[in-house]
């Protein structure tokens, strides 16, 4: 696959936000609203889905950290409700019983990250800031991808995405090369160091496999677009991580459940 030479990247000051908190565990309003707090963020925190859809009816946020399990009304369906308010805003997702199925699901309904418990600060203040510089989230110009009766799976040269997080390009030799979608890259900041899975380790689709660390002391971790075995990593950019752009290969892997993944991921137009 050839390069580009590499999109230019600011990093950007993280303004003040207004961040609402749906847990409920009143030990995570807490460690949020003080590890938030000393970024200079407004935390207001509640216990249910409800009094959070309440408070966001009221409008004024910018960002919505949501738990996944709740009584009454759970993460993912107030992903749903969300969407039919029209409520388009940033979502991080953490839970304590991390699942592929329901990591994928936060994402397809919505979620732009999602967090396992425990986390520490740097993984915690990673995502937050990448999805506060993204602000409102933009709609995607991409295609769903198509299952067919036959099975037909994705053709050579045809590139997937996991939205806001990574690509797949599908080789005449079966494997994919994987890479990290702009959408991502563009609000990391500086990338100053690229962590890299090793060859013939496995990989799950919607999990992180790629970890960045930034100029600003930040970790961003990437969900991998697919799962399967690596059967090659750049180690060029991996020594060189300002040569990382959107177009760069990192991981080169043989697949292992493409049919019933590509349902998760989005055709590139």
């Amino acid at each position: 696959m050839s390069e580009k030479n590499p999109e230019p990247r600011v990093d950007h000051e993280v303004k003040a936000a207004r961040i609402l908190v749906i847990d409920d565990e009143e030990v995570i309003h807490i460690s949020l609203s003080r590890l938030l707090g000393r970024q200079g963020h407004q935390v207001d925190a509640v216990l249910t889905a409800r009094e959070g859809l309440e408070k966001l009816d009221t409008g004024g946020y910018d960002m919505v950290i949501t738990d996944l399990m709740m009584p009454e009304i759970n993460g993912l369906e107030l992903l749903e409700k969300l969407k039919e308010r029209g409520l388009d805003l940033p979502v991080l997702m953490i839970t304590g019983y991390p699942t592929i199925k329901t990591a994928m699901q936060a994402m397809r309904l919505g979620a732009v990250d999602y967090l396992a418990k425990p986390f520490r600060r740097q993984e915690l203040l990673g995502p937050v800031n990448r999805l506060l510089r993204r602000g409102v989230q933009e709609a995607s110009s991409d295609e769903p991808a198509e299952k067919t009766a036959s099975g037909v799976g994705p053709q050579v040269g045809d590139r997937y995405v996991l939205h806001d997080h990574s690509w797949a390009e599908f080789q005449q030799d079966g494997t994919a090369m994987v890479g990290i979608e702009h959408s991502f890259l563009e609000h990391t900041g500086t990338v100053t160091e690229i962590v890299l899975p090793h060859e013939a380790e496995l990989i799950e689709q919607g999990y992180v496999g790629i970890h960045l660390k930034t100029a600003a002391r930040e970790e961003h971790g990437v969900f991998m677009p697919l799962s399967g075995q690596v059967v090659a990593v750049n180690a060029e950019v991996a020594k060189n991580p300002g040569a990382l752009d959107s177009e760069t290969w990192l991981l080169q892997v043989i697949p292992s459940h493409l049919t019933a993944e590509m349902a998760y991921l989005m055709r590139q137009s």
